[in-house]
């Protein structure tokens, strides 16, 4: 059930899944950031500071053409200029010899299908920079628009004179850019990214080619010809992962303004790759990232670049569901494995370890992310562990409230029900747990029942106890009592005795009216007339009212329920006396004081003192009349 459960939230809730897995990249990125400084690319920042000094955008081309040529004489191996220029002016002369000099990858924007607005199709400048390509294959995009350089420009932005990459990103739901086409179709043309294009012009690759990759690699991956770069891993939708694995502090960021007026260090360029563009608030490049809700969108070429550079640009391998499967069964196995051992631990460890195993598999994702830019799904294996972990949780849980409800059951018919309530409820423990209470107790012993055990097979013995007991423990129950033991042939009953139950005013009462229908309940249950050579089996009752102490005793290993005290002691003499005195129910003075009153109108027969074995002070003995316990006159027939 978990399983299939799974299953339905990973096909209809799909983007959500991978919505919380991208939520969780960016948490190991911003974890995991590399905190040294990046010298291999450059940021130059047309940043507020720029505008302010140098005047409002868009600046006059001369201005810019003297930023291009500043950073090539100060020894640039490569410039990538983050920005479009769609409309033609009349000052462009500086800007295109500067840039046919210096040959900067140059910068174009395409619109991609968006299903918040389909009809996005913006059209200006020329599109340049192709690649050389018969056609534009899956997988792909087809742009519904552009912006481009105009046409001059475009010239120069064309192999062999230049190139030219587009700087469109792939905004996630919520907005971040974790993903960018690495080629745009337009036309039935293919138009590399900016990255892309910038990896050509610096080590003279003609062209990139796409590949389908094998299990354990991407599914597409760009290769070159000469092979001089790592081949450039896509997903199914031939996307680049961009891998936010640097922080945005690493990059070294020089504002325009600074080159401009000579305070930038000469040496700061020498050698490297210079990313111009532009985080002043109000020119439309921002970006959401990992890092910030606004941040400059050249990051995102950046991180791209340098990302490729170390050959750690993140994919997922077309294996990868081999792995997740592989996972997931292995939890299974180790969830199974402990819910078959949950009977000596608690069932909430099941949960608990579904929760260590979504983890792990999370952790797992986190390193194989940070040490070999594999992205693993994890969240479909995570949810079916977790969600499998529940559910066994939930039937040990269910089985293991089974099992003590049949367990109590089984622990109430030993012990008086209230005892066993209390027991279950509590650890066992080693120390005393008894109390004192104002109890009436009463004993009922079959005379004569260890001859008729000796002379009748062990069978009909037993059918008799079991009788007998079950007639006690009815009625006694019936009167509000509790069968505290069975002993022997005997049984032992308790009103008033549980420590959990409130006190009572007319346990007295209750107990003789038990003893009562006790005697007349046992004449047809105890055969009569007797086997032959046998005296009759009689019962014999001994009721007494007073205090008595009742709880547990012994080890917290083996432990006995018991009432204890000379309420008990008495009780248990007057049963061994019923046959000497030919009374069958004799009840002590303590419950005999209560006599003529109106909870206990039955009248006592005073037998006269006694001292009982054990005792050291007399006792008033009371016996139940005999007109009382004569049988009942049967019930006239019917008319």
């Amino acid at each position: 059930m978990a399983l299939a459960i799974t299953a339905a939230i990973a096909l209809l809730g799909q983007n959500t899944l991978r919505s919380v897995e991208a939520r969780s990249g960016d948490l190991i990125w911003r974890t995991t950031a590399t905190q040294q400084p990046e010298q291999r690319l450059i940021v130059v920042d047309i940043d507020d500071a720029s505008l302010q000094t140098l005047g409002p955008w868009p600046w006059p081309r001369q201005q810019l053409a003297q930023l291009i040529h500043t950073i090539g004489q100060q020894g640039a191996s490569q410039q990538v200029l983050d920005i479009v220029f769609t409309d033609a002016r009349p000052d462009d002369a500086p800007l295109l010899a500067a840039i046919q000099q210096h040959r900067p990858v140059l910068a174009q924007v395409f619109a991609l299908p968006d299903a918040t607005n389909p009809s996005s199709t913006p059209h200006a400048g020329q599109p340049s920079g192709a690649l050389d390509w018969p056609s534009c294959p899956a997988p792909f995009l087809q742009a519904t628009g552009h912006l481009s350089n105009h046409p001059a420009l475009a010239q120069l932005g064309t192999p062999p004179q230049g190139h030219t990459g587009h700087i469109s990103p792939n905004l996630a739901h919520d907005g971040v850019v974790r993903h960018q086409p690495a080629v745009v179709c337009w036309n039935n043309q293919a138009y590399p990214a900016l990255s892309l294009a910038t990896m050509m012009q610096a080590t003279g690759e003609t062209t990139y080619r796409p590949q389908r990759g094998n299990w354990w690699q991407a599914p597409w991956s760009l290769v070159g010809q000469s092979q001089s770069t790592p081949p450039l891993p896509l997903d199914e939708d031939g996307n680049i992962r961009i891998a936010w694995r640097q922080h945005p502090s690493n990059f070294i960021s020089v504002s325009a303004r600074d080159v401009l007026t000579g305070q930038a260090p000469p040496e700061l360029f020498r050698g490297a790759w210079v990313l111009i563009g532009s985080s002043a608030f109000g020119l439309n490049d921002t970006i959401a990232t990992p890092f910030s809700p606004a941040a400059a969108g050249l990051q995102a070429h950046a991180q791209i670049i340098t990302a490729w550079l170390d050959g750690r640009t993140p994919y997922t391998p077309r294996a990868a569901w081999a792995l997740e499967l592989s996972l997931t069964a292995t939890g299974l196995l180790l969830l199974w494995a402990a819910a078959q051992h949950t009977w000596q631990r608690p069932h909430w460890l099941l949960p608990g370890l579904g929760l260590l195993l979504a983890l792990g598999v999370w952790v797992l994702h986190a390193t194989l992310l940070v040490q070999t830019a594999i992205w693993l799904n994890w969240a479909t294996p995570a949810l079916s562990l977790l969600l499998c972990a529940v559910a066994l949780g939930s039937a040990e849980h269910l089985r293991s409230r089974l099992e003590r409800n049949r367990l109590y059951q089984h622990l109430s018919s030993y012990l008086p029900e209230p005892v066993a309530a209390s027991l279950a409820l509590q650890a066992p423990s080693g120390a005393i747990r008894a109390q004192s209470r104002h109890v009436t107790v009463m004993f009922a012993d079959i005379r004569n029942f260890s001859a008729y055990c000796e002379a009748r097979p062990p069978q009909e013995a037993a059918a008799v106890l079991h009788a007998f007991f079950s007639t006690a423990t009815e009625i006694v129950q019936r009167h509000g009592g509790e069968i505290e033991a069975f002993q022997g042939d005997a049984i032992l009953a308790v009103w008033n005795g549980a420590e959990d139950t409130r006190p009572t005013t007319d346990h007295a009462t209750r107990a003789l009216a038990a003893a009562l229908d006790l005697h007349h309940a046992s004449r047809p249950v105890l055969p009569d007339p007797a086997p032959e050579g046998l005296e009759p089996l009689q019962l014999g009752i001994g009721i007494e009212t007073g205090v008595a102490t009742a709880g547990s005793f012994g080890l917290a290993s083996r432990r006995t329920h018991m009432v204890m005290g000379r309420t008990v002691t008495i009780a248990n003499r007057l049963v061994g006396m019923t046959g000497d005195l030919a009374h069958p129910i004799l009840v002590g003075e303590g419950l005999a004081t209560q006599v003529g009153t109106p909870a206990l109108p039955t009248h006592l027969q005073s037998l006269g003192t006694f001292l009982l074995d054990g005792l050291r002070v007399p006792l008033h003995v009371y016996a139940v009349p005999m007109d009382v316990l004569a049988p009942p006159p049967p019930a006239p027939p019917p008319t």
